[in-house]
């Protein structure tokens, strides 16, 4: 029987929430180790405009991109699903010089007034998407006139991938099961290559579109390790400007 797509959320929130401290702790030991800081806060910034202020994290998990960007000056809030993952990312707030502000919410669908941001970031959101022109559209909509979008992301599911790889961890056992082939090909960009997911962005109205290779990125996975159940893989950068 097909599921639902509200049975689809549901079965992907009770995994983030079941992780939220197995995956920031991950996070947190990688933002340790030398130069991974300093890569991310590049991979990000160098698509940042002079003038940039008010940023929205989409997705923002346990909070690291969006405290690592207000460590750099920007007025941030970050948004997430998952109530587990945002409570990892709010126990980082003290002592922190110009915190960010964590809010509940959809990243599909931010509840912020149209054209009331300066740039919109994420990082490993947009092979969530289901409906992807939707919230490309929603995110274009938020955006001041020459706002950007910058998104970090990997091909996590190869197209010849057939799931029956078998879980090495309980972690992975779950993920295999709230992602299984059924819930993968609901989502638009999972399998998506770089040129489909630029197009996406042209054609909600995004101009000045570009992906750019992160080896930066690859090398530091390299040296440093990846999560259990991963292999080193190239990211990009895909950013955008609102088409005014």
């Amino acid at each position: 029987m097909t599921r639902t797509a509200a049975e689809d959320q549901q079965a992907w929130n009770r995994y983030w929430t079941r992780w939220a401290a197995e995956y920031d702790e991950h996070q947190l030991s990688r933002l340790s180790l030398p130069g991974e800081r300093e890569a991310w806060s590049r991979a990000f910034g160098v698509s940042l405009p002079a003038g940039t202020r008010e940023v929205l994290d989409l997705g923002t998990g346990s909070g690291n991109v969006a405290l690592l960007l207000a460590a750099d000056g920007y007025d941030v809030t970050g948004i997430d699903l998952s109530p587990c993952m945002l409570a990892q990312a709010r126990a980082k707030l003290a002592g922190h010089p110009h915190p960010p502000t964590f809010l509940e919410a959809d990243a599909a669908n931010p509840p912020f007034a149209q054209a009331s941001l300066d740039a919109i970031v994420s990082r490993y959101l947009l092979w969530t998407l289901r409906d992807a022109p939707t919230a490309l559209r929603r995110w274009h909509e938020l955006l001041r006139p020459g706002g950007v979008l910058v998104a970090v992301d990997g091909q996590w599911f190869e197209p010849e991938d057939d799931g029956s790889a078998a879980p090495a961890t309980p972690r992975q056992a779950h993920f295999a099961e709230a992602y299984d082939e059924e819930a993968v090909d609901q989502l638009a960009f999972a399998r998506a290559g770089v040129e489909r997911i630029c197009a996406a962005w042209e054609e909600a109205g995004f101009v000045e579109v570009r992906a750019d290779p992160l080896p930066e990125l690859l090398e530091l996975d390299r040296v440093h390790g990846v999560a259990p159940g991963h292999s080193p893989q190239l990211l990009h950068r895909f950013s955008a400007r609102r088409g005014d």
